[in-house]
């Protein structure tokens, strides 16, 4: 009898609790239809005992399939009963991934705040080593300095593992930074061995894989109400690295009204770093015939922007019923559009002068509200944990 086949199908990493799905041969040479097969596990450390992970039947031509539980990084095998005993297959590597449940890197002040969370099972104790490194430097730098570095004990309770570190960031302007952490979960029998941080001096931000979010803000005239009330920039983004172009008489794409402020479209062409979310509050002097949004998405996905927010009119608005639609058509054909409903959460309110277009004080302090509700949602969009 010669041995049996098995082999994973899929991925060989899975979170752990997962099932992993394998198939063979009870016998590459002469198969045995209908044999019983069993597919066992051997879990890290690796130093006990094969354990049960699935019984299952070989079809008529002798193959197999079935699916085994992963709870820790682990091997299987599967053993074949037949004429003249068992017989055992090569062994398979499967690994179990700890599963992401929130990371973030905050802006606060002149430092960043970065904290990760991961979940294991929850037996699962110990003690996991985390290199670390951090960069960071002004948003109109191509390269970020490193700033901090170290390696970092953590323990795990309950299962749960949580990585903080705040480090300080000297920087002109808007910040730019982030941290790289590489917690050794292999140790613990999860996962493969940790990837490696960045190690020289400076780094592009596309290399560290955490980064402070950067927002850039470009608004018309209705925008600029929020230099009219105190701190409204700041209500307007909250811990996020940003960065305000509030021009009178801008348009999206088409040319302007004096004072002859660039086009949106020009700002995002020629912004150093617009970042990872660009909002867009314009279309008070536009048509709905000009209001190209496609030339803007495109140009933001050349620019490596992640999420576009497209802030619409309050209904009142003279050219909300051109813009709006226009608005809500693209954002069907585009999945990274997000459509920050100012039209909704305004009717009826009393926070526009005379124009409809323009606010009052009121207004401008309901629009930061506003502003900084759409950015944390947009944020919060980018910093999802994977599906398991």
């Amino acid at each position: 009898m010669a041995a049996p086949t098995v082999s994973v199908q899929g991925p060989a990493a899975v979170p752990w609790g997962t099932d992993v799905a394998v198939a063979g041969s009870t016998d590459t040479v002469a198969p045995l239809p209908g044999a019983t097969v069993r597919l066992e596990v051997l879990a890290f450390p690796f130093d006990g005992a094969w354990a049960a992970g699935a019984t299952v039947t070989a079809d008529a031509m002798g193959a197999f399939r079935g699916r085994v539980p992963v709870a820790r990084n682990s091997r299987i095998r599967a053993v074949v009963t037949g004429p003249a005993g068992d017989s055992a297959s090569p062994e398979v590597s499967v690994q179990a991934l700890p599963r992401p449940v929130a990371g973030s890197v905050r802006r606060d002040g002149r430092s960043m705040v970065r904290r990760v969370e991961y979940r294991l099972p929850a037996t699962t104790t110990g003690s996991v080593s985390t290199p670390w490194v951090a960069y960071g430097g002004s948003r109109a730098e191509r390269r970020l300095r490193r700033v901090a570095g170290g390696t970092q004990a953590v323990a795990v309770r309950g299962g749960t593992y949580v990585f903080t570190r705040r480090v300080r960031v000297p920087a002109a302007g808007p910040m730019s930074g982030g941290v790289c952490e590489a917690p050794d979960f292999a140790a613990l029998g999860f996962g493969p061995a940790p990837r490696a941080c960045p190690s020289g001096p400076a780094v592009t931000r596309d290399q560290l894989p955490a980064r402070v979010p950067e927002v850039t803000v470009i608004a018309d005239s209705v925008g600029t109400g929020l230099d009219y009330i105190p701190g409204g920039r700041a209500r307007a983004t909250g811990a996020w690295s940003a960065v305000f172009d509030l021009k009178v008489c801008r348009r999206l794409v088409a040319p302007p009204c004096p004072p002859n402020p660039p086009s949106a479209l020009s700002v995002i062409r020629s912004s150093p770093s617009p970042g990872d979310v660009v909002l867009m509050h314009v279309g008070y002097n536009d048509s709905g015939s000009a209001f190209d949004v496609a030339r803007v998405m495109d140009a933001l996905r050349a620019r490596g922007v992640r999420r576009a927010v497209f802030v619409n009119l309050q209904a009142i608005a003279p050219f909300a019923p051109g813009v709006n639609p226009v608005i809500r058509r693209a954002a069907s054909r585009y999945r990274w559009l997000q459509v920050a409903d100012w039209s909704a959460h305004s009717a009826g309110r009393p926070w526009f002068v005379s124009d409809r277009d323009h606010l009052t004080p009121s207004g401008a302090y309901a629009l930061a509200a506003f502003y900084r509700a759409e950015v944390t949602k947009a944020i919060a969009a980018l910093e999802a944990p994977p599906a398991p």
